[in-house]
């Protein structure tokens, strides 16, 4: 191999491992909570991956129902998959970087199946990672896998077209980089923005790492909608501090079920300086909070007979902000 492409490699694999990084951070405690094989204890086995969306019925809305339960997300698990479900299928395509629409597609199925573990598989291996890793491809066109626990001739043939579009080296085996791409939805990673010449991890054209404010703030963003109900805290009603408790614990920080305990914590922030996801508090206390979702904007959980809605920043009496962590 020659010096340029060993150099090319290189960028690849930084992008690669910049995704896995990517999709861990946005992933938050539910990479830590999923099963060693998350898929293994659902029934992924289909012959074609349809589209799920609020008001589908049947065995898949049942299978993406019990997919987002292993990745921690509360779900109906009733086969008839609703608009609360659909909320919580957006909060797992925005951790995993896919498009939130609330909906699956081949990418989505493909991410659902992959979570878990990412062990090293190779022809000869078995078990039920080796099935899950057939299904996840199989969601992504591979519909000649069996979905058994034998890693075969074709299993190997489907990783190599999976290394060989991603860039990947082509050797048939599995390795922590099949797993990560497989988990963003099979994606195609972004193109290099030229060679920059430097070690895996310096290249600019890798994706940046989604920080726990921008994923606390996707978690509430996805509640938009929900009623408020004194002292809940989801999975589909709450209260101010419940919605903001829960969603930086998405990013891995433990926050009491208070607006005034919540104040006492993390770093002080002035307006001037708000970031996506820092805690605002309104009214001496405080007695009410919400999380900054940029733009002026504060996603908040207002009171009885209202939903989880926007307000301007500016519409409550300001009593500060903080940055937990």
């Amino acid at each position: 191999m020659g010096v340029a492409q060993r150099r090319v490699g290189r960028r690849v694999v930084g992008r690669v491992v910049g995704a896995a990084l990517a999709i861990a951070v946005s992933a938050g405690v539910w990479a830590g909570s999923a099963s060693p094989a998350a898929a293994a204890g659902c029934t992924t086995k289909f012959t074609t991956y349809s589209t799920v969306k609020a008001g589908t019925k049947g065995s898949r809305a049942g299978a993406v129902e019990c997919l987002l339960h292993q990745a921690g997300l509360a779900t109906s698990r009733n086969r008839s998959f609703s608009s609360a479900d659909a909320a919580k299928l957006r909060t797992f395509q925005t951790a995993h970087a896919l498009e939130a629409t609330g909906r699956t597609n081949p990418a989505t199925w493909a991410a659902l199946i992959a979570q878990g573990s990412t062990p090293a598989l190779e022809r000869g291996d078995k078990g039920t990672d080796v099935r899950r890793l057939q299904l996840s491809l199989r969601a992504l066109g591979h519909r000649e896998l069996p979905g058994t626990t034998n890693y075969a001739a074709l299993t190997e043939q489907a990783v190599k077209d999976l290394q060989t579009r991603l860039g990947l080296p082509v050797t048939g085996r599995t390795t922590a980089l099949e797993w990560a791409a497989l988990q963003a939805g099979g994606q195609a990673l972004p193109p290099s923005t030229g060679d920059q010449g430097g070690e895996p991890g310096g290249d600019p054209g890798a994706p940046a790492a989604t920080t726990p404010g921008e994923t606390a703030l996707a978690f509430a963003k996805a509640q938009l909608g929900d009623p408020y109900e004194y002292g809940a805290a989801g999975p589909d009603r709450w209260d101010c501090s419940g919605l903001t408790m829960r969603a930086w614990g998405r990013a891995g920080v433990t926050l009491p079920h208070s607006a005034a305990a919540q104040y006492k914590l993390g770093t002080a922030v002035a307006k001037a300086d708000l970031r996506p996801g820092d805690l605002v508090f309104f009214y001496s206390g405080p007695s009410h909070v919400g999380i900054y979702a940029g733009d002026g904007k504060v996603v908040h959980a207002p009171k009885p007979g209202s939903k989880v809605s926007y307000i301007a920043v500016t519409s409550m009496p300001w009593k500060g902000a903080r940055r937990p962590g």
